[in-house]
């Protein structure tokens, strides 16, 4: 009988190693899920704020324009460059939004 009880606790030992390697899994799905979940929380957040944003988004002070971008993900008035060569567009420094000049813009005063 001692061999039966021996070969029983090898049995045990062997779910048990197993049942660490699931633990541990299972610990990392968890650790993923809540950087998920925190991600999809920020996302939340500025899909609630995007439309208190557009209602009080002023593209244009005096003669500059902010970058729409940055102020919808942000809250931060950031003002867009005219760069004349090669695109006669608009450009953001801080999110890269670019907008060309379609014939409606003035060209700003240098």
């Amino acid at each position: 009988m001692q061999g039966f009880a021996a070969k029983l606790v090898v049995r045990a030992k062997e779910r048990a190693l197993a049942q660490a390697e699931d633990g541990e899994t299972l610990r990392n799905q968890i650790a993923e899920t809540y950087k998920s979940l925190a991600e999809l929380s920020e996302h939340l957040k500025a899909s609630d704020m995007a439309a208190e944003r557009l209602k009080i988004y002023k593209p244009k002070y005096g003669s500059d324009y902010s970058c729409p971008i940055c102020w919808q993900e942000r809250g931060a008035i950031k003002w867009l460059l005219f760069v004349e060569e090669p695109d006669h567009a608009y450009h953001c420094k801080i999110c890269g939004f670019k907008e060309a000049d379609d014939g409606q813009l003035k060209k700003p005063a240098t």
